[in-house]
């Protein structure tokens, strides 16, 4: 039997969970398999190999038509047995100026055989395709992206004014007259999402919403973020004195483009997070606790809302989604199979000895970057995700972010991964995230087990994205993190 308590003293309520039977060890051990990722799918992110072995078997860098000035690894995501790499190069032609070239494509695990046709591209190919042996890279010249069919509007000026008039003038803004606008794209993941900002000017004597934000996405997110800020904007009694939220203006079903309102930012939590952190300025982190606090009250006041999201998120849930990630990364990695089933295990049976809280609505993605400051006030944005769950899944992500946002700080001033930088970056990252869960109390309630387990599987997640997304300066800190959390969940 797994018997899971909550300690904690006047100094600090960090859920320091004492588990009886969870054995630290044995679930470190089993991570042991992703301490190391394997050399050939790290190649695939070092910009010189890369740009190198293009030299040597991309045609128009053989035959001296351009010559290339850099190559910028962007993207190497694993897809069930593929792994789908994306870099964006600067060419030159002789005489011209410096120009843009994406390349996508696959990377061949050892053991998986390429076709011919991708080994030896025919000559009537684009001249960018190309297979490089020495790293197994096939790649093209990355063409439109079908995945996202509203892209021009959203980045087109007249078509976004065309779009949007009318749909500004449904939202309330009845006389809205869209004289021009400008489309800035804050934010594209090619074949998932897009997001954009526009600023309008509106014709004399008309007024709307300025700027407003668009944004795309492949599948349901769209209109799941639309159901859920109308749920909430139709209750802001309840959250209007402590948070900001954009006002949903629309959203189009056919071209799946969701038009929100704007909200005031200075900069990200993240950004302040990572800066004060970084820096260790006593002011700048008194400053980032105050925006802390102010967070996890208006989450709390989010959960009390009353709004009703149709889906449903579940602890149980989450784990099955780690158990799929490992057996999706084995498949191309057999070392992995069954990695971390020993961890998953002890979490499910924890779980079942530390009963969940009652529903409230979740904003299930909850993160520091998903957190706008300004002028004193704080603005959520991304409910996407958005869902039925017990609280400790918003205060378990945010805080499982918050130290990793935290951790890394070290790997980016060159600061070893132990002894004292190590032992003061953990003390500070618990002190911050002790202020955000003690605000979030005074207004809400949360079993703090609760919040240790969901915060110990985004860790988990966290380490598993640092290897389905490449990152190769993640994975160290995360490893650290998640090891520091498990042996707390140990007593």
């Amino acid at each position: 039997m797994v018997e899971v308590t909550t300690t904690a003293t006047t100094e600090s309520v960090t859920p320091v969970t004492v588990t009886t039977g969870f054995d630290s060890d044995q679930a470190l051990a089993s991570l042991s398999a992703f301490e190391i990722l394997p050399e050939w799918l790290a190649a695939g992110m070092f910009g010189g190999r890369v740009g190198s072995s293009l030299q040597e078997h991309a045609a128009p860098l053989v035959d001296g038509s351009v010559t290339l000035v850099s190559c910028d690894p962007k993207r190497l995501r694993a897809k069930g047995e593929e792994w789908i790499p994306r870099y964006e190069l600067v060419v030159a032609r002789p005489g011209a100026e410096p120009e843009p070239v994406v390349l996508v494509g696959r990377l061949w695990a050892p053991g998986q055989e390429p076709p011919v046709s991708v080994t030896s591209p025919s000559a009537d190919a684009d001249p960018w395709t190309c297979w490089l042996p020495d790293l197994r890279l096939e790649l093209h010249a990355e063409e439109s992206d079908d995945a996202l069919p509203a892209l021009s509007t959203l980045t087109d000026p007249v078509l976004a004014a065309r779009f949007l008039e009318p749909l500004i003038r449904a939202a309330g803004y009845e006389d809205a007259t869209i004289e021009s606008c400008e489309t800035n794209v804050v934010r594209y993941k090619p074949t998932s999402r897009c997001t954009t900002v526009v600023p309008i000017t509106y014709a004399a004597g008309t007024t709307g919403p300025s700027p407003v934000v668009l944004k795309t996405h492949v599948g349901d997110k769209g209109s799941t973020a639309w159901d859920a800020m109308r749920e909430l904007w139709d209750r802001p009694e309840t959250w209007r004195d402590t948070v900001l939220l954009a006002e949903p203006l629309a959203f189009e079903p056919d071209e799946k483009i969701l038009v929100q309102g704007p909200i005031p930012e200075a900069m990200t939590l993240k950004e302040l997070a990572r800066n004060a952190i970084r820096e260790g300025d006593p002011a700048m982190l008194d400053t980032l606790r105050e925006e802390l606090a102010k967070t996890g009250r208006a989450l709390a006041a989010i959960h009390a809302s009353g709004a009703v999201y149709e889906r449903v998120a579940t602890f149980e849930d989450e784990l099955v989604e780690v158990e799929d990630v490992i057996d999706r990364l084995s498949l191309t990695v057999p070392s992995l199979k069954g990695a971390g089933s020993e961890l998953i295990e002890q979490l499910a049976e924890a779980a079942r000895h530390a009963p969940a809280d009652p529903l409230v609505p979740a904003h299930h993605d909850f993160r520091p970057a998903q957190v706008l400051l300004h002028g004193g006030d704080v603005g959520f944005i991304d409910f996407d995700g958005a869902a039925m769950a017990e609280p400790a899944l918003d205060l378990g992500r945010f805080r499982a972010k918050l130290r990793d946002i935290g951790i890394s700080t070290l790997t980016f001033k060159g600061e070893e991964l132990e002894g004292e930088p190590l032992e003061a970056n953990l003390a500070l990252l618990d002190d911050l995230c002790d202020t955000f869960l003690s605000a979030y109390r005074e207004q809400g309630t949360v079993s703090t087990a609760r919040v240790a387990l969901w915060e110990t599987c985004d860790l988990m997640t966290g380490m598993l994205h640092a290897w389905t997304k490449v990152r190769l300066l993640r994975l160290d800190p995360r490893l650290v993190i998640l090891t520091r959390q498990l042996q707390l969940l140990g007593g």
